[in-house]
C-alpha cells in the first residue's frame, strides 16, 4: 500500500506545525510574571499615594504645608481662675495714683520693704495688710509702742489723700480664753478701734473718713492648718478708698 505523504503549503512555503510543549508553558510563565510586576507596580503607586498622605498629616500636624508654607503657632497658656485685679507693691515701685502725694509714695515705698506689710493696688485705691504682731499682743487690743513708727508712717499715706479708711480686724481660728473678750469678735473689733483712734489722736485724720470693722475669724486668708498659716490670718487690713462723688 502507498503511504500518501501531505503537506499543506501557505504563502511562501511556510510549514504549519504544531509548537513544542515547552514554549507553551514559557508563555505562560512570562504572561503570569507579567500580570505579577504590573500588580506590584500598581500597588506601590497606592502605597505611594498613602505616604504622601501619611507625610501630609504629619507636616500639618507640625505646622508645615505644602509648597514650603507654615501655619503659626500660638501657644495657649491654660485658663487661669479669675481674681480681683489687684497688684502687689514692691520697695522700689511708684503708686500709679493721682491722688497720691510724693510723700504718701515714699512713705509707701518705706513700707513695702517691711516683709510683714503686704501692699496691693486695687481698683479704687490700695490695701495695707499688717502682720498682728507688728502692733498686738497676743489676746490684747492695746497698741504697742513698736508699732507706732509704722502707724505714722501710714498716717503719712492717709494725710497725702482724700481716701476714705477703713481698718479692718482679722484673727484665726483659735478659741481665746479672755475674761475680756468673749470671742475672736470682739477682740478683732476691739484692735480695729484702737487703730482708728491712733489715726484720729495721732494723726489728726478726721473721723468722717475713717471706719472700724472687727471680722474676727471669718475671712481667713490660707487654710487654719498650721501655726504659719494661722499667723498669716492674724492680721489687720487697712483699705484706701477712693470717696464716692
Amino acid at each position: 500500500m502507498r503511504e500518501n505523504n501531505c503537506r499543506i503549503i501557505i504563502g511562501n512555503e511556510h510549514e504549519v506545525s504544531n509548537p513544542p510543549g515547552w514554549l507553551i508553558t514559557f508563555n505562560d510563565l512570562i504572561t503570569l510574571l507579567m500580570v505579577f510586576f504590573v500588580l506590584m507596580f500598581a500597588m506601590g503607586n497606592i502605597n505611594s499615594l498613602k505616604s504622601e498622605k501619611l507625610v501630609g498629616s504629619f507636616q500639618g500636624a507640625l505646622g508645615v504645608l505644602r509648597e514650603g508654607k507654615k501655619v503659626g503657632v500660638q501657644i495657649v497658656r491654660p485658663i487661669q481662675p479669675a481674681e480681683p485685679a489687684t497688684q502687689e507693691v514692691s520697695g522700689d515701685s511708684s503708686i500709679a495714683t493721682s491722688q497720691l502725694s510724693e510723700v504718701s509714695r515714699n512713705a509707701i515705698d518705706d513700707l513695702a520693704n517691711d516683709p510683714e506689710i503686704t501692699i496691693i493696688q486695687t481698683p479704687k485705691g490700695l490695701s495695707i495688710t499688717l502682720s498682728d504682731g507688728i502692733l498686738f499682743q497676743s489676746g490684747i487690743s492695746e497698741l504697742r509702742p513698736e508699732g507706732y513708727p509704722v502707724l505714722n508712717k501710714i498716717i503719712q499715706v492717709l494725710q497725702g489723700n482724700g481716701f476714705d479708711v477703713r481698718i479692718e480686724g482679722h484673727t484665726d481660728n483659735v478659741a481665746i480664753r479672755s475674761g475680756r473678750f468673749p470671742s475672736n469678735w470682739d477682740l478683732s473689733i476691739a484692735r480695729a478701734v484702737h487703730v482708728v483712734k491712733y489715726f484720729t489722736d495721732i494723726g489728726k485724720i478726721v473721723p468722717q473718713r475713717l471706719s472700724a470693722v472687727g471680722y474676727g475669724e471669718s475671712k481667713p486668708l490660707y487654710p487654719n492648718d498650721s501655726p504659719e498659716n494661722r499667723g498669716k490670718n492674724r492680721r489687720v487690713e487697712i483699705i484706701l478708698e477712693m470717696m464716692d462723688s
